[in-house]
């Protein structure tokens, strides 16, 4: 019976070693044992779904993450005229899913209308609080954008830093 327990116990603890080099994306570590900063790149589709009684518009669709895999991203944004048919945007909530977690964050950036083409530059992506697999995550990145009023598409193209 105690050669059962130990058996159980050195088992146990080799699931929990294998998790654990799991988790860290690409196995590697820096001093304390905590995941080492990754390089991270996405690509997002989004579609303006409505907007709200106090001018919010909220937009949402598919991602496609570098280190995360494939996901869904929601936000809310605010358009603020900033002259000669250029936008500043303000995005108080951004949510990027994945199959086992979920990071919230804002972001800002500028768009330039044309017609219906639109160009986003000087984006800012600030991702800082995770929940489930991506508890204790952080994203910090930047990224520019077309967008296609006619079609109601928006695709963005991001870079940064994943954390944990």
């Amino acid at each position: 019976m105690f050669n059962r327990s130990r058996l159980a116990a050195l088992a146990a603890t080799a699931l929990t070693a294998t998790a654990l080099i799991a988790s860290t994306a690409d196995g590697k570590t820096k001093v304390g044992g905590a995941p080492a900063p990754r390089t991270d790149s996405g690509v997002s589709d989004a579609s303006i779904t409505h907007t709200t009684s106090n001018g919010l518009q909220i937009a949402a669709g598919n991602n496609y993450d570098k280190v995360l895999g494939e996901g869904a991203i929601t936000y809310r944004l605010k358009l603020l005229p900033a002259g000669n048919g250029t936008f500043s945007v303000t995005v108080p909530k951004v949510v990027l899913y994945t199959a086992s977690g979920s990071i919230t964050g804002t972001a800002s950036a500028k768009v330039a209308v044309n017609g219906s083409a639109e160009t986003i530059t000087n984006g800012k992506l600030n991702l800082t609080k995770g929940a489930g697999s991506l508890k204790g995550h952080q994203f910090s990145g930047t990224f520019t954008g077309t967008g296609d009023l006619a079609k109601n598409l928006i695709t963005f193209k991001y870079k940064g830093i994943l954390t944990s």
